[in-house]
């Protein structure tokens, strides 16, 4: 067990200190190694744990450090929050969580350092019941530290939404994320997957949402791996997956993804559009094309072109006009905190008026590779006003050849409610149940 914290705490150490993305050293630092079901199953609730949790460990911290949290070390500061996690939110006996973290700080940071960890450990485990916490008297402090959100995204949730939806969102932020799968339906049905599932001792349901789509999946980890290597299904959120339903392509479009690396909805939209549906992949990372083109390989689809160039000048790389054009635009994130709750502590304000900028670049980058009477689809994984409608009504400021078309038609039923008064489309976690999913289909006159 003490090599499976030592991994946690290596893949803490990188996503805090090196920008690392938590579900993909997740996915590729487990991969390689050669660990028991338990051991993976205790790296992932730690390293999760501490990303979603981080501020209401570092109050517990504060409360029992002989240090001022700021003066120590981010070293020492990621053990300390792997312990304590251990001690406040599992169900692992209180010698255990202090035992193997200070033997854990011993072996990486010194005997110095590990006997600091040891006393705050000691302290903080014979006293987490006389802490006192933040009460909702102050609400954004409330939210702040028992939710574990930064200041300036709970002032800006509780500005948004009001006091009710902001808790219940962060609430939402701090659950564990389902496990969704889409099959590949050029080679399977949901249903035929689900059976294969069930038959290797796991379980699931159709979505009552999209009929290709399974949710609530639990497996084996080994059999998630064989049944994506064999490209039976990827692993793919609703809101992900309500996006090319709203791109709804016919055979006979041609559509172009104007961001379309890794591929997710590049190969949805293909497979909805069938053989006759000619799609054009375009992205400017040529390492995550090359990674699409693996998956699109994979999964044996066949009407799929892909281009590596930079959308905010797409005609400079296609002179065709499309039927379709989808930007699934950069985004700050902030509906998918659930799988990505790194992102919490990496955003900052200014970072949503600069991705405002990029965002509506690409927007007008694009908007003349589409022929007349064509659709124009925007998609952002996040709810702030400046990504989402103050995109929108910037872009249709400046180009009056533009007008909003009600994606409700697109809608299944379980999700009516998502849409407002202009039929723009936004998914939020707390209410939905899904990763937050901002969606305006536009039509060229």
């Amino acid at each position: 067990m003490s090599d499976a914290r030592e991994i946690a705490y290596e893949i803490t150490r990188r996503v805090n200190s090196m920008g690392g993305y938590l579900g993909l050293l997740l996915r590729y630092g487990m991969t390689a190694k050669d660990l028991e079901r338990r051991d993976r199953a205790l790296i992932s609730e730690l390293t999760y744990g501490v990303q979603r949790h981080r501020a209401r460990l570092d109050f517990v911290i504060a409360s029992f450090s002989s240090r001022p949290l700021a003066e120590i070390d981010p070293e020492v500061l990621d053990i300390c929050r792997l312990g304590v996690y251990q001690l406040a939110e599992m169900r692992i006996p209180q010698h255990a969580a202090v035992n193997e973290t200070v033997k854990l700080a011993k072996k990486r940071l010194g005997k110095r350092e590990a006997s600091f960890v040891n006393a705050l450990l000691r302290a903080a485990s014979g006293g987490l019941e006389e802490i006192k916490w933040p009460g909702r008297d102050d609400l954004p402090f409330f939210l702040e530290t028992v939710y574990s959100h930064p200041r300036w995204l709970v002032d800006y949730m509780l500005r948004l939404l009001g006091p009710e939806e902001a808790e219940a969102l962060c609430v939402a932020d701090n659950t564990m994320q389902r496990l969704t799968l889409r099959a590949n339906t050029a080679r399977n049905s949901a249903p035929s997957l689900l059976g294969e599932i069930t038959e290797r001792g796991g379980e699931g349901s159709i979505s009552p949402c999209f009929s290709e789509a399974l949710v609530g999946v639990k497996m084996p980890h080994e059999t998630l791996l064989d049944l994506l290597r064999k490209g039976q299904c990827v692993v793919q959120d609703e809101s992900s997956m309500l996006v090319s339903h709203v791109v709804d392509p016919a055979a006979g479009d041609m559509v172009i993804d104007a961001c379309a690396a890794p591929g997710g909805k590049a190969t949805h939209i293909a497979l909805l559009g069938g053989t006759g549906c000619r799609l054009i992949a375009v992205d400017k990372n040529e390492r995550r094309m090359e990674a699409m083109r693996k998956t699109v390989s994979r999964l044996g689809i066949s009407n799929i072109e892909t281009i590596v160039g930079d959308s905010t000048r797409l005609q400079d790389l296609l002179s065709e006009k499309a039927a379709i054009i989808i930007v699934d635009a950069p985004c700050s994130g902030l509906g998918t905190l659930r799988r990505n709750p790194e992102l919490k502590w990496r955003r900052t304000p200014e970072d949503l008026d600069e991705l405002k900028r990029l965002q509506i670049s690409l927007l007008c980058g694009c908007s003349d590779n589409l022929a007349p009477g064509g659709a124009l689809v925007y998609s952002v994984c996040t709810f702030t006003a400046e990504e989402t409608t103050g995109v929108i009504e910037e872009f249709l400021r400046d180009r009056r050849d533009f007008k909003p078309a009600d994606a409700t038609p697109y809608l299944p039923e379980a999700l009516r409610d998502s849409a407002d008064g202009d039929g723009f489309i936004q998914i939020m976690p707390h209410k939905h149940g899904m990763e937050g999913m901002f969606i305006a289909r536009l039509e060229r006159n």
